[in-house]
């Protein structure tokens, strides 16, 4: 089954304000880290990537845009995103926030939001004015929060509504108040 896709249009909406919960600090991944990052990413049910994997993902990542939130008092790798080049080579002008994941450990703590809103800054830094991300149907806490931070839900395939419907159902929401579009008009990049 294909992924979910949802898009956040940054000429339209203004960028959520950017703030790390107390206790836990902001900063980027090294390459040297990859062990740390591989047990973020087995926390969350990802794969580990070996420094093959991670420098082929390097390639698509701006620079100074691998985050992470660390906890301050141990060290521990909390929540991670990544602010890359497009996915898409038809839309090259869109921007992406990839691989976000937040530690079990730390639920509710709204970190995943944070590494989100920082890969955004990111994008928007950069002179990306649309970003889409892929997300998954059983992940409906990921979809709750990317939903408050302005994001759509893009209908590019046609099971999507129906699964968007769902998701909807499952939110509580009405699935009007989605801003559900099959269609998007991206903004050239900026720079």
């Amino acid at each position: 089954m294909s992924q979910l896709k949802m898009i956040f249009e940054a000429q339209h909406t203004p960028l959520p304000e950017l703030t790390i919960a107390e206790g836990f600090r902001l900063r980027t991944i090294a390459d040297s880290e990859l062990e740390r990052y591989n047990a973020l990413r087995i926390s969350v049910g990802f794969s580990p990537w070996d420094a093959e994997r991670l420098l082929k993902f390097r390639s698509k990542v701006l620079p100074d845009s691998l985050f992470l939130v660390e906890e301050t008092a141990t060290g521990r790798f909390a929540a991670s995103a990544a602010a890359e080049t497009t996915d898409m080579p038809e839309f090259p002008e869109v921007g992406v926030l990839g691989w976000v994941m937040c530690h079990p450990d730390f639920a509710g703590c709204h970190l995943g939001r944070s590494v989100s809103v920082a890969a955004m800054h990111r994008l928007y830094e950069a002179g990306y004015r649309a970003f889409s991300l892929l997300t998954d149907d059983f992940r409906p806490a990921a979809v709750k929060t990317y939903l408050e931070l302005g994001w759509k839900p893009w209908l590019y395939l046609e099971d999507m509504e129906g699964r968007w419907r769902a998701l909807a159902n499952q939110l509580n929401r009405d699935f009007d108040s989605l801003g559900c579009s099959e269609h998007f008009t991206f903004p050239m990049r900026i720079n």
